[in-house]
């Protein structure tokens, strides 16, 4: 996508946005006319917001056998496909974060693991689910994390495998170091480069915080 039609597909999602649904078609035939790129562009990124929303507000099933399983010391040594978790890096909203190594004699590499805390109650929860992570393994960028495989455990719960980066939260970092703000300001600009990017692949983020 050039940036011309990026810009414009941006300006009418964003107008649109703020619209009722049940007037957005009509906006996007006044607004594209007959640029069919366009208004395919504007509606990829409405449908990706859509089903987001939908995706968070979806009925979906607590594993609490798992979630308290995940949450133990023993969750340490679980196997999913190739890779076997080794230990606990961190846990939010959306689930709880391993490391984990591949040792299935392919090759060896260390890797994140994040186990997402909910089960599929229907498929086609589990269908957007898929169609995410597709959209998340074509990103590629200096400043993502790869997202390298997934899939679900025996019991249903969706998992991803993910490139594994050494580092801290860029707060910690900048005090650290004692990065002055010019400094700052360009690690905050690589930050707004990898968002670009995801943007550009009509992926919203839609967790970004200050």
């Amino acid at each position: 996508m050039d940036a011309d039609l990026w810009r414009r597909t941006d300006e009418l999602f964003a107008a649109a946005l703020d619209l009722p649904v049940e007037e957005r078609e009509g906006f996007l035939t006044a607004e594209c006319g007959e640029d069919g790129a366009l208004r395919a562009a504007v509606e990829r990124l409405l449908a990706a917001d859509s089903q987001a929303e939908q995706f968070l507000a979806a009925p979906a099933v607590l594993d609490l056998a798992a979630q308290e399983a995940l949450e133990a010391d023993a969750a340490a040594g679980l196997r999913l496909g190739p890779y076997t978790l080794l230990h606990r890096l961190g846990q939010g909203g959306m689930g709880t974060v391993y490391l984990a190594s591949r040792d299935d004699g392919a090759y060896d590499r260390q890797v994140a693991v994040k186990l997402l805390r909910w089960t599929f109650d229907d498929g086609d929860l589990r269908h957007r689910f898929l169609a995410e992570r597709q959209i998340l393994a074509r990103l590629e960028h200096p400043h993502i994390a790869r997202l390298y495989d997934g899939g679900t455990t025996p019991d249903g719960q969706p998992y991803l495998v993910l490139e594994h980066v050494e580092g801290l939260p860029l707060d910690v970092y900048c005090d650290t170091h004692r990065l002055s703000v010019e400094a700052r300001i360009a690690l905050v600009r690589k930050v707004c480069s990898a968002v670009q990017h995801a943007h550009r692949n009509l992926l919203v983020h839609r967790d970004l915080k200050p």
